[in-house]
């Protein structure tokens, strides 16, 4: 993902250069190495999707850590049965309890599996950007046409996402509260309150 964003980074430059000066030899050259530039971009992104099916195999498969950033709590995890495992040691948990455990990984893996699809797609929405912006520049648009498709891409295929993960956070805390309030060890790692929910549902419309 960084090797295609710094691709888009760099053509953007490039486009912005070419964008200045008129039909000449080099800037067409310039503008040559862009549409070369745009394809190297677009075969990293396929890179960059093999790495993110790993990551969300893990996310299935693998413990997830509960633990805060600081480390002021001893090591959690969180099993893909819904166990509960501190210091590596599992904590004894009755059949409801494991219930809720489970139905807080599921909750927790469909966020996390939200957020791995935001960055992708804002990975290659910057790609797609900087393509519209060098068909514009060839067309004879100018740039500020270029940047107003731009956003109209965002609003159109990263605010449903960012809305979708929002929507999962109510749930998500209703199955926090329940499994801290039935599980005394998990208690001092359920962080998450009512602010989260309201900060994402606020900052989650963002002015594209």
């Amino acid at each position: 993902m960084k090797t295609s964003l710094m691709h888009a980074a760099a053509i953007a430059s490039l486009l912005a250069l070419t964008a200045c000066q008129p039909g000449s030899g080099p800037v067409a050259q310039g503008m040559d190495q862009a549409q070369k530039g745009l394809e190297k971009a677009s075969q990293g992104m396929e890179g960059a999707k093999q790495e993110m099916s790993k990551v969300q195999e893990k996310l299935a498969t693998e413990n997830m850590s509960l633990s805060d950033s600081d480390h002021a709590l001893p090591k959690a995890e969180l099993t893909p049965s819904g166990a509960l495992l501190i210091d590596g040691k599992p904590v004894a948990m009755t059949p409801e309890q494991t219930v809720l455990g489970k139905a807080y990984r599921t909750q927790l893996q469909g966020v996390a599996s939200d957020g791995i699809a935001i960055g992708m797609e804002g990975a290659k929405l910057g790609i797609d950007a900087a393509a519209a912006a060098l068909k514009g520049l060839m067309s004879g648009q100018g740039g500020e046409a270029a940047s107003k498709q731009a956003e109209a891409l965002a609003e159109q295929r990263i605010k449903p996402q960012v809305d979708k993960l929002c929507a999962r956070l109510p749930e998500l805390l209703k199955t926090q509260q329940a499994w801290a309030a039935a599980q005394p060890e998990f208690k001092p790692y359920a962080k998450m309150d009512q602010s989260d929910v309201e900060d994402c549902n606020k900052n989650g419309h963002w002015n594209f």
